[in-house]
């Protein structure tokens, strides 16, 4: 098996998991985390769910109902389901088009944060005032921003692409 092959694969790997580890440790792997102090705690992960802590009580995943974080999870899905197929089968052109259907999963929900769109806007936004959702605080009041779940979706995509590539 070739190194392009194993890139993919782990590619889809990643990125699946990117999404579904939310459920086993929000704090860890969600995609976008909001912190207020002692108070509330959210945790926004895939297909919509949002879960924390309010004054230490957690509650269990809640789902928003917002088709663009659905839609978010399910590029990111099925972006890595192309490209572990990709990685099993050596096609390139899926391989590469699995990374960039994975890529654009974290991508939407960037420009869902910066225009304020869905959940965000109507949720977080009364929350927080009209500020920045990539990433912020206000000291000692709160902070927020995305979390190590975006991150594993957007390693997952690169690595995807790159293994499509050297298939």
């Amino acid at each position: 098996m070739g190194a392009g092959k194993v890139l993919a694969i782990i590619g889809g790997v990643v990125g699946a998991l990117s999404v579904l580890l939310y459920y086993i440790m929000p704090e860890l792997f969600s995609l976008w985390k909001l912190d207020v102090g002692l108070n509330l705690t959210i945790y926004i992960g895939g297909f919509g769910a949002w879960s924390g802590e309010f004054i230490t009580i957690p509650f269990g995943p809640e789902y928003s109902g917002d088709v663009i974080l659905m839609l978010v999870s399910v590029l990111i899905l099925g972006g890595s389901v192309l490209t572990f197929i990709a990685g099993l089968a050596g096609s390139k052109a899926i391989g590469i088009l699995g990374g960039i259907i994975l890529l654009a999963g974290p991508i939407l929900l960037l420009v869902s944060l910066v225009a304020q769109m869905g959940f965000f806007g109507q949720t977080i936004i009364p929350l927080l005032g009209n500020e920045n959702l990539l990433f912020g605080s206000v000291l000692g009041v709160a902070e927020w921003g995305i979390n190590i779940g975006f991150y594993l979706a957007i390693g997952g995509g690169l690595l995807g692409i790159i293994g499509g590539a050297t298939i």
